[in-house]
């Protein structure tokens, strides 16, 4: 490596650039949830039991007063199970649910989760027991790991592989056109 090069590098890797600011937009979120929380073939698994089952699918998400919304279909079979057989009820519904994000270390934090609108009252009673029943099934928070999506990653800069060692929020705010994430992060070179 040329020395100029090798200025270059411990100048960028010395200086103290203070905070940044990262905008998920609405596609952005909907990614992030679809692929988190619909990990299992584009559904959420609320119950798994074989021929019992609840889950929501069908994601669409959008940001407005503070708060994730997210739009989902619910699709249950809620009974005891008999051999192979769930003898319960089956059901559906349109779900909106919502949270809260906010940042915590390196993770995007959903806080407050609650529903806000069941299409039908037997869907609703469902939900209510399998919280009790399950509380983990829907949780109070949800966290991405931001730094786990990056910390992977290199970047190469005058040719030297950087990676970002730490990744740390700052400060979070939810706006209408995106989730602003206010960060400072370090980066490490060979």
């Amino acid at each position: 490596m040329n020395r100029y090069a090798l200025a270059v590098l411990t100048l960028a890797t010395s200086v103290d650039a203070g905070a940044s600011d990262l905008s998920l937009g609405p596609n952005s979120i909907q990614k992030i949830v679809s692929e988190q929380l619909f990990n299992q073939n584009g559904r959420w698994y609320l119950v798994d039991n074989g021929p019992c089952y609840a889950f929501f699918d069908r994601p669409k998400s959008h940001l407005t007063d503070g708060r994730l919304v997210l739009n989902a279909r619910l699709s249950a079979r809620i009974g005891i199970q008999i051999g192979e057989n769930c003898a319960g009820t089956d059901m559906a519904s349109n779900v909106t649910i919502s949270a809260r994000p906010v940042g915590k270390g390196s993770s995007l934090t959903l806080e407050d989760i609650r529903f806000d609108r069941v299409d039908d009252s037997s869907s609703r009673d469902a939900l209510n027991v399998i919280q009790q029943i399950a509380p983990e099934a829907l949780p109070k928070a949800f966290s991405f790991d931001l730094l786990a999506l990056v910390k992977d990653k290199s970047i190469h800069a005058v040719g030297v592989p950087v990676t970002v060692s730490q990744f740390r929020i700052l400060n979070t705010q939810t706006r209408p056109d995106a989730v602003k994430i206010t960060y400072d992060m370090s980066l490490t070179a060979p």
